[in-house]
């Protein structure tokens, strides 16, 4: 007949009850865990749920491009004269777009801005037109030296003065005045002095 025990659990018999008891915390903790995991991700309330941005899709940077511009200017050469001043010093054409005076001999090479002069390809002081936009020198690239032939071409007269196409044209013993008559600009043209208004 087997002998009672006195209560007391052996070695094998506790060794297996901590395994017991560490086996059930872990699968208590991983439990805890996985269903900690199912009730943020499985139902989140709209509280606690993040907002979204609507993503728009990526706008590609432009393309920049470089680019190549020629150098101001024009080759005047070709220019045929309306009238001339009575010296036969200063020509002038007018046509849709502007007053174009050509002037022989000047003596205001000083004043014309040193950056006007780097920016020509040619030469700067010999031509002034006025447009509905304003009065300026203009860069001749002929690479000629302006002469004005006024064969043929009638004078206009101090006193006098020439319309045609929205400008006006003055002739006066200091020079010659052109303005474009909507907008006013305009510009003075003699051998001492050039003004732009």
């Amino acid at each position: 007949m087997a002998q009672a025990g006195n209560g007391r659990l052996r070695g094998g018999e506790i060794a297996v009850v901590v395994l017991s008891v560490v086996l059930l915390l872990a699968f208590a903790v991983m439990l805890a865990l996985r269903l900690g995991d199912g009730a943020t991700t499985e139902d989140p309330s709209p509280a606690s749920a993040a907002p979204t941005t609507p993503t728009t899709p990526a706008t590609p940077a432009p393309t920049v491009t470089e680019e190549t511009t020629e150098p101001p200017g024009e080759d005047l050469s070709a220019v045929t004269w309306d009238f001339v001043s009575p010296s036969g010093n200063i020509g002038c054409s007018i046509d849709a777009d502007r007053a174009l005076c050509g002037i022989s001999a000047f003596e205001y090479a000083d004043e014309i801005p040193e950056a006007e002069v780097e920016e020509c390809d040619g030469t700067v002081g010999h031509f002034i037109e006025v447009t509905e936009e304003g009065a300026a020198l203009v860069c001749d690239t002929s690479g000629q030296e302006l002469s004005i032939d006024a064969a043929g071409v009638p004078a206009l007269g101090y006193g006098e003065q020439e319309s045609a196409q929205g400008f006006t044209c003055d002739s006066d013993e200091t020079g010659i005045t052109c303005t474009h008559d909507e907008s006013g600009y305009s510009f003075a043209l003699r051998r001492a002095a050039y003004t732009l208004s």
